[in-house]
């Protein structure tokens, strides 16, 4: 097999394969050329190319969150890495498996003057579990031994902590190559126990005994076993789930609409709802609301379990963090006998659930102007059961909050650092991974910021992208404050005059919608098209937010 004369190269390349690693997403350049030579000779490998290194390291993103499995990133030196870091920081905090691997100048050349050189080593460390430097150079054996070594650290790490850098300095000549006659790899077995001890759980147990407990469910990926544990759990009277859509947890003793239900507590029965213990999981929250309901409540215990991020504190009174699968945990609770309780703290919050959720087909936002609202009410009324829904930021996800669970579908965002940008880009290369319908629900702004995505529609004829455009950050008509800050406009909602017709140039089927009678069809359609398909439909910003005020005084 015809390979990459470079022995470095050929080590990395080995350990991919040694640890199971077959997707690479390269960005085109010269300093990387002898990965791609060696990488492309090898049918174990699947790659896919795009230019735009942002683009790129978003793309790979969504294909591992889809896969679960590492995927690896592969540019060229000197700016196309530092272009990786939006999506590094979004993988770093949900802990999603990518390796960045990028080829840089012998580090004798750092600061000297040479092209594309840059302080590249330490690029993402602030961000990534491991960080480790290759130097291109004769071959020896305590070389070897070191460059194993750490890099087979660096791949044991990759899954369960999320991404990982090696940065790999190469000396031209760049493309010669050899026929390849041995294999570098080396694996280092490394086991990771998350089994929370009996003597937690009894702690635990002890915790909650006589105690209105909340449970708050941040982003998740699907997990049938979490699902039937927590739903078991909640079987308890005193126990009361929360969960968001990103979370992925679908069960009828859940409330799923965190705001909705928020929205019909007053200031006077606030203490009927308020925990004594709360019991958090998953990643981040999008409801701005519970967040500051649960700081201003007392609360005796905050139990945070999970493995990432053990001790993040968003409700400022963590006393209990338990580093263990969030099933596991709920699994052994579920083997402790318990006192029945006499508190029906379930009942109180799911009420309000059931309250709002038969107010919400009354609703009506008006037939007059097409606003925010009547595009979510169309959508989630035509999206069919087991397709995959992408959110992007700001207005997008907030509204989305609002409506059921589709039972079927699974939710997607990046939540980590909650950005808008690079959003299009992980729809699509989660959907390229996929053989389900993906649609992905974006605003205007989010849409305009990751353009360069639109050129990978032949990865992905499966996504259908729906673009709410109210001509500028919508949600800022929305936020207390700035609604009524002089400089919303201009510097806030960044007021534009662009649109979506730009993905007719990258071949994408592409119609507009001003107005509720065709907007219906429209989606109806596209949802139903198996062409690469983006409708834009056009709402009033001046209207929006009041239909969205209308709706928290209907249902309240």
């Amino acid at each position: 097999m015809i390979c990459s004369d470079k022995w470095v190269v050929q080590l990395v390349v080995d350990q991919c394969k040694a640890h199971g690693i077959s997707h690479w997403v390269f960005s085109p350049g010269s300093r990387n050329a002898p990965f791609a030579i060696t990488v492309d000779s090898d049918p174990f490998f699947k790659t896919t190319v795009i230019h735009d290194e942002r683009s790129a390291a978003f793309f790979a993103l969504g294909m591992a969150e889809r896969l679960q499995q590492p995927v690896v990133l592969c540019c060229t030196s000197g700016s196309a890495p530092t272009n990786y870091l939006p999506a590094i920081t979004e993988a770093f905090y949900r802990n999603i498996p990518l390796l960045i691997v990028s080829a840089d100048r012998p580090s004798a050349w750092t600061d000297q003057g040479d092209g594309q050189t840059i302080r590249q080593h330490a690029l993402f460390s602030d961000f990534t579990h491991s960080v480790v430097h290759l130097e291109d150079g004769e071959f020896n054996e305590t070389s070897l031994w070191k460059y194993q070594r750490e890099t087979a650290l660096l791949f044991g790490k990759l899954s369960p902590f999320g991404p990982a850098h090696l940065n790999v300095g190469l000396s031209e000549p760049l493309y010669q190559t050899v026929d390849k006659t041995r294999s570098y790899e080396r694996v280092i077995a490394m086991r990771h126990n998350y089994t929370i001890p009996v003597e937690a759980i009894d702690e635990v147990n002890q915790l909650l005994a006589g105690k209105k407990v909340m449970v708050l469910c941040g982003q998740l990926s699907p997990n049938p076993s979490l699902l039937q544990a927590l739903g078991q759990f909640s079987e308890r009277s005193n126990v009361v789930v929360l969960t968001e859509n990103t979370s992925n947890l679908y069960h009828e003793r859940f409330n799923a609409c965190i705001d909705r239900s928020l929205n019909k507590i007053s200031a006077e029965n606030e203490a009927d709802y308020r925990p004594e213990v709360l019991i958090t999981l998953g990643g981040a929250i999008v409801s701005k609301r519970i967040k500051s309901f649960l700081r201003k409540s007392k609360l005796q215990a905050h139990i945070n379990v999970g493995i990432e991020n053990p001790e993040i504190d968003t409700y400022q009174q963590l006393s209990h963090s338990y580093v263990s699968e969030p099933a596991s945990f709920f699994q052994a609770l579920n083997g402790i006998d318990i006192p029945l309780s006499t508190l029906n703290f379930h009942g109180k919050w799911k009420q309000l659930d059931y309250e709002a959720k038969d107010k919400m087909p009354a609703f009506n936002p008006g037939d007059d102007v097409l606003t925010d609202f009547h595009v979510y009410q169309a959508i989630f009324d035509l999206i069919p059961e087991g397709s995959v829904i992408h959110m992007a930021n700001s207005s997008v996800i907030r509204y989305c909050q609002l409506f059921d669970l589709i039972k079927g579908c699974t939710y997607y965002a990046n939540r980590g650092t909650s950005g808008i940008d690079g959003s299009t880009s992980t729809a699509l290369g989660f959907a390229s991974q996929d053989e389900h319908l993906n649609v992905f629900i974006t605003g205007d702004v989010s849409f305009l910021y990751d353009l360069n995505a639109l050129q990978l529609r032949t990865l992905a004829s499966n996504l259908k992208i729906i673009l709410i455009n109210n001509q500028g950050g919508g949600i800022f008509r929305i936020i207390e404050g700035a609604r009524d800050c002089e400089q919303r406009p201009a510097y806030l909602e960044a007021v534009h005059q662009g649109n979506g017709a730009v993905s007719k140039y990258f071949g994408w089927k592409f119609k507009v919608v001003r107005d509720i009678n065709s907007m219906v069809d429209s989606i109806h359609t596209i949802l139903n098209s198996d062409e690469v398909n983006c409708v834009e439909i056009s709402t009033n910003a001046e209207q929006s937010p009041m239909a969205l005020k209308d709706f928290f005084n209907f249902v309240q």
